[in-house]
């Protein structure tokens, strides 16, 4: 199956992954400040979207405290990682639909 991008597909692509790739360089060499808590997490990434990700194992949030009710922080390269992953799925099955149309 082969799959054909659009130029500025590609582009963005390239660009999503310089991303990720920045985001993981800083999370390792300060891994403190790559952690967001929940509800930053869920203004950036969108909360149904970061719950999704929870349930299906794909992202894991960390308790800062032993009390249920201390803070929950994610990782943002995760949170980009997932997110990245979930729209070039989108963009691939999209173009392997449009070949089965023809």
């Amino acid at each position: 199956m082969a799959v054909s991008l659009e130029l500025y597909e590609l582009k963005n692509l390239c660009m999503k992954f310089s991303e990720l790739g920045a985001a993981n360089f800083a999370k390792r060499l300060a891994p403190g400040k790559d952690l967001i808590s929940q509800r930053q997490a869920y203004r950036e990434f969108q909360e149904h979207r970061v719950k999704r990700w929870v349930e299906n194992g794909l992202v894991q949030g960390s308790r800062m405290g032993s009390t249920v009710r201390s803070k929950i922080l994610y990782s943002r390269a995760e949170l980009m990682a997932v997110d990245t992953a979930e729209k070039m799925k989108t963009m691939v099955n999209k173009h392997s639909n449009d070949d089965e149309n023809y």
